[in-house]
Formats: C-alpha cells, sequence, structure tokens
C-alpha cells in the first residue's frame, strides 16, 4: 500500500506525469529518456491529463483512478526499450513476456508480472449540414447547421493488474473537455464482477456501444429521450448458465441519477436492472455491423427497467438535462426496455422499445413517452462478389411520442448510411443521409441531415 500511495503522489504533483522512480539496474534517466523518444504523443497526452487531475478536475475517485493509471503508464514506459528504426509508433511484438505491442486497442504494454496497461487515441471528424431544428442529437444544439469540425477526440487509457483481476479505465474527451469514464472493475468470479466509478449504465444496446463501433454516423432519434447514459455509481454484473441455451447475462445496478460529473445525493438515486438472453450460448458484442460476417447465427433478446429519483429528465455526455418542455425541478423517473439483435453472414440487426414515464414530485403531474427504432445493415459482397468487401449498407427508422397524451407530437427519422471499412472500425469513412419529421401543435416540421464522418483509433 506505502508503494501505490508513493506512486499516486508522485504521479499527482508531477506535471509532465513521467517523472517515475526506476528500479533495480534500471537507470532512470536513461529510462526516461528512451520512453520520451519511442512515445512521444503517449507521453505528451499523460502530461496533459496528469495535469488535468492535478488542477482537481472531476470528482476525487476521478483523481484517484486517474493517479492510479498513470502510475501504471509511467512504470510501463520507464522500462521501455529502443525501438528498431522506423517503427517507433509501432513496436514489435516482443521475444520476452512483457513489452511494448500495438494492438486493437492502441498501445499496449504487458509486464512479465502479467499486468497490462493500453493507451489509445481516437478521433471523429464529421461534415454536417442540417436543415431542421429539433432535438435530435446528443448534444442540446439542434439549430440548423452546415459545419465541418471534430466531433470527438477522445484519450482512453486502461489496466489490468491483480492477475487481471482488477480493471482499471478511464476516457477524456478533448472538444467537452469532459472526463468521461473513471472505474473500477473487479472480477469475484469468472462469472461475477463489481464496478464502482463511472460509466455509461448498461441500459440499452444502442447507447452501450461505443460512438466509435456504430453503424450510422450517430444514434438515433430515440436515444436522446430514452438514454441513462454515464452516471457514477456501483454495479453487480454476472453470467450465468454460460454455453447452453439458457445462456444469461445480467446487471444490476444503483446510480447517482445525477448524469455524468454528478455527485451521490439522498435526494436522487436511480436502480437500473438488465437481463440479457444469449440463446446461442455466446454474448453478442455491444458492437454494430457484422464484420466477422458469421457462418451461424448469434442473437440477442434484453428486457431493463430504470426506477428513481432524479432533478433530470434526460441525460448525455454532458450531463444531465431537461428534456423539452421540463424545468428544474424533482422527478420520479420509470423507465422500461425491450431489445433484440443479431449477427449472421455480414448482416446485422438491432431494435429497442421503449417506455418512459416521468412524474413531477411537486406538482404531481404525469407525463408519458414511448418511442422505438429499428435498425438493419448488410454487406452487400455476401450477396453479390463483385461488390467489394469494405462496403456495407444500412437503414434505420426511428419514432418518439414526446407525450402520448398528445396524439400530434410525434418525431421520426429515416436514415439510410454507406460505410467503408479500411480497417474495421479503427479507420472507416461513413456517408449518412436523413429524412427527419415532427408534428408539434399541429405545425409539421420537415428537414433533412447529411453527414460524412471519418472515425479514426491509434
Amino acid at each position: 500500500m506505502s508503494l501505490v500511495t508513493a506512486s499516486l503522489s508522485r504521479c499527482l504533483s508531477s506535471r509532465v506525469g513521467y517523472q517515475w522512480a526506476a528500479v533495480g539496474s534500471v537507470d532512470p534517466k536513461r529510462a526516461r529518456a528512451q520512453a520520451r523518444a519511442a512515445y512521444p504523443k503517449q507521453i505528451a497526452a499523460a502530461g496533459r491529463l496528469s495535469s488535468l487531475v492535478a488542477a482537481g478536475t472531476g470528482s476525487s475517485p476521478a483523481r484517484i483512478l486517474a493517479a492510479l493509471l498513470l502510475s501504471v503508464t509511467i512504470s510501463a514506459a520507464s522500462q521501455a526499450q529502443d525501438a528498431p528504426d522506423g517503427e517507433s509508433t509501432t513496436p514489435p511484438v516482443p521475444e520476452s513476456p512483457g513489452g511494448w505491442v500495438y494492438g486493437e486497442q492502441g498501445l499496449e504494454y504487458q509486464s512479465s508480472g502479467g499486468n497490462r496497461f493500453r493507451i489509445g487515441l481516437r478521433f471523429q471528424t464529421r461534415f454536417e449540414d442540417l436543415t431542421v431544428s429539433l432535438p435530435v442529437q446528443d448534444s442540446d444544439s439542434t439549430e440548423q447547421r452546415s459545419e465541418l469540425g471534430l466531433n470527438r477526440g477522445r484519450l482512453k487509457m486502461g489496466g489490468t493488474l491483480l492477475a487481471q483481476k482488477l480493471d482499471l479505465y478511464m476516457e477524456y474527451d478533448q472538444p467537452s473537455s469532459n472526463l468521461l469514464d473513471y472505474r473500477a472493475t473487479v472480477g469475484l468470479s469468472d462469472n461475477l464482477k463489481l464496478r464502482i466509478g463511472q460509466w455509461k449504465s448498461e441500459f440499452n444496446r444502442e447507447r452501450i456501444d461505443s460512438s466509435g463501433n456504430l453503424q450510422m454516423a450517430d444514434r438515433s432519434l430515440a436515444n436522446y429521450w430514452f438514454t441513462i447514459d454515464r452516471q457514477p455509481g456501483i454495479a453487480l454484473h454476472g453470467r450465468s448458465w454460460r454455453g447452453s441455451q439458457a445462456d444469461s447475462s445480467w446487471w444490476a445496478e444503483y446510480l447517482s441519477g445525477q448524469g455524468r460529473g454528478g455527485k451521490t445525493s439522498s435526494d436522487s438515486g436511480l436502480w437500473l436492472g438488465r437481463w440479457q438472453w444469449n440463446p446461442n450460448g455466446e454474448v453478442l458484442p455491444f458492437s454494430q455491423s457484422e464484420l466477422r460476417r458469421r457462418p451461424s447465427p448469434i442473437t440477442s433478446l434484453a428486457v431493463a427497467m430504470v426506477a428513481g429519483e432524479s432533478p433530470f429528465t434526460r441525460f448525455s455526455s454532458a450531463g444531465g438535462g431537461q428534456l423539452p418542455g421540463f424545468v428544474d425541478g424533482d422527478y420520479d423517473l420509470q423507465q422500461l426496455l425491450f431489445e433484440t439483435a443479431a449477427h449472421y453472414r455480414g448482416i446485422s440487426w438491432q431494435q429497442e422499445l421503449h417506455f418512459k414515464r416521468i412524474k413531477d414530485r411537486s406538482s404531481g403531474a404525469r407525463h408519458s413517452i414511448k418511442g422505438f427504432y429499428l435498425q438493419l445493415g448488410t454487406f452487400p459482397s455476401e450477396w453479390l462478389s463483385t461488390l467489394p468487401r469494405q462496403l456495407e449498407l444500412a437503414a434505420r427508422y426511428a419514432l418518439v411520442d414526446p407525450d402520448t397524451d398528445t396524439v400530434t407530437a410525434s418525431q421520426r427519422e429515416v436514415s439510410l448510411a454507406c460505410n467503408w471499412f479500411i480497417n474495421g472500425h479503427r479507420n472507416k469513412l461513413t456517408l449518412e443521409y436523413s429524412r427527419l419529421d415532427a408534428d408539434f401543435a399541429d405545425q409539421p416540421t420537415r428537414g433533412h441531415r447529411v453527414r460524412l464522418q471519418w472515425e479514426l483509433s491509434i
């Protein structure tokens, strides 16, 4: 414990983030010089993050986890060896049990003792032309616009310790300057895990799917109204009857009800439960597009519920907020979800059906919201071999009734997209067209949206 405390103190007090005292026969100055030369971008990113932590951004648990991850980073970097000429950004697979490699999640390090660390960068550049004002985005900005910019820029850091029984992870978004995730997951057994921190709650598949692994340029219109999004909290996750036709995954979570960056309060709190049936004895990953082109189908059926109190009626990566027509207050929230998904031979399917009830605890007013989306995608080369294997086509239909007591308050989305996969989801181009409709107070609104997006992870 004293070694961990010392490491945390060194990382928090360093504005650069790599003043680590090497041990054994490794010369500290030489190790740091090698790390700076071989991994300048990663060291710089770690330095910026350590500055963020030292400045006190985020809650205390966030700073502690950030420091612990940084200590693992620097410990790994200090042991790095000179990379061969021309391969400094992609180190070779080490011949010995420990060393740096470039893997599926970015730059990865494995120590001889089995501990692992990974760091990755992700960029999402998007051109968007929107000709209608609707609340259909993850952000609160719904104005008509035509713009090109960096939609997402993420620094991701994680690692496993204690024979991979402890998993640490954090994620920082540069455009919004938000610390999105900070979490620790403990493997209690092969089929049971405990998690604490802040993360995307396991409510609906579309939101759990990383925005980098989506089939369309972004999530559906329904996500705006129903997502529980990131929350501080504590959770248990398990898997039962593994490998059988009764194979099931389940989640039980207690969340703050304050949204991303919120604090636990006695005046709010949300209980979340999700049960997922894996009828093929295998878990369908939370990732869209059937890139593996499986010869046998893999399917998923899930139900989920949320109940509790919150001062907010909607959640996003920006934190807690209010749906249109609501003001800051004290609300009872109840939500139900039915969800299916499947992958088979390049074809992917998923859908969600949502019900949400909001009760104003002060006035007693009740509001009911319902909605759904259907999404289907395919690689046409599976049906016509002359077509390029990198091409995927997809379509989505979404409908939301913001208040079931008002018949003319529906919103609709029809989207078509094509993806060109250069290196799976880590490097792809997406072109999407959407028609957006809304009927509010007998005033129909119609519009179009075009998005061209480049997703790149390194």
